[in-house]
C-alpha cells in the first residue's frame, strides 16, 4: 500500500519538435531573422541524428553507457541558448555552434573509433544534406567554441563563441598558464 509505480511514455517526435523548436526560437528573436529560420530545420535535423545514434549505437556490456535521453537533447539546446547576437552574425555560425554541440554530447561520450565514425559520417551527411549552402564552413575543423577568449581581462563578458584553430588559440592559452604559474 506504500509503494506507487509511475511510467512516463517517451514523447512523440511530434511533441519533441514542438517543445525544443519552441525553446530555441524564443531565444532566436534576439538574433538575425536568418538565424532563426533555421530553428525548424535545426530542430528536425537534431532529431534525426538522436533517432539514428539511438538506433546505431544501443548500450551493450562492452558500451553499458551509450543511454540517450532527453537530457542529452536539452544540453544541445543549453548550448544552443548561449548564443549571442555578438558572436553569432550568420546561420552558417549558428549551425557551426549546433554542430559543436552535438560532438560534445554525442560524440566525446563515445569510446571506439568506429563507433565516432559513425556518429561523425551522419553529422556531415545531414549538415550537407539539409544545410548544404553552408555545408563547408560548418564542417571545418576543428570545431573549438568556449568562453575564455577575455578571461584574464578584468570586468570583461566573457561570451561563448567559435574560437577558431589551434594556432590562434595557443596565445590565450599562454597567457592563461603565465598568469597562473605567477601566482
Amino acid at each position: 500500500s506504500l509503494y506507487n509505480m509511475f511510467e512516463i511514455q517517451f514523447p512523440s517526435n511530434e511533441s519533441l519538435e514542438t517543445i525544443y523548436e519552441t525553446i530555441l526560437k524564443a531565444h532566436l528573436i534576439k538574433l538575425n531573422e536568418d538565424i532563426t529560420n533555421a530553428a525548424s530545420p535545426l530542430t528536425a535535423t537534431t532529431l534525426t541524428l538522436y533517432n539514428y545514434i539511438c538506433e546505431k549505437l544501443p548500450p551493450t556490456p562492452s558500451r553499458f553507457h551509450y543511454i540517450f535521453n532527453l537530457r542529452d537533447l536539452s544540453r544541445i539546446y543549453e548550448g544552443l541558448l548561449m548564443s549571442t547576437i555578438d558572436k553569432m552574425q550568420t546561420p552558417a555560425q549558428f549551425i557551426r555552434l549546433w554542430r559543436n554541440e552535438c560532438l560534445r554530447i554525442f560524440h566525446d561520450r563515445l569510446i571506439s573509433e568506429e563507433d565516432k565514425e559513425i556518429m561523425r559520417k551522419k553529422l556531415t551527411e545531414l549538415v550537407q544534406e539539409r544545410f548544404a549552402t553552408v555545408a563547408e564552413p560548418v564542417n571545418l575543423d576543428p570545431i573549438l567554441f568556449g568562453d575564455y577568449r577575455n578571461s584574464m581581462k578584468e570586468g570583461e563578458v566573457q561570451l561563448y563563441e567559435d574560437l577558431g584553430d589551434f594556432p590562434t588559440i595557443k596565445p590565450i592559452f599562454e597567457e592563461i598558464l603565465e598568469e597562473f604559474n605567477l601566482k
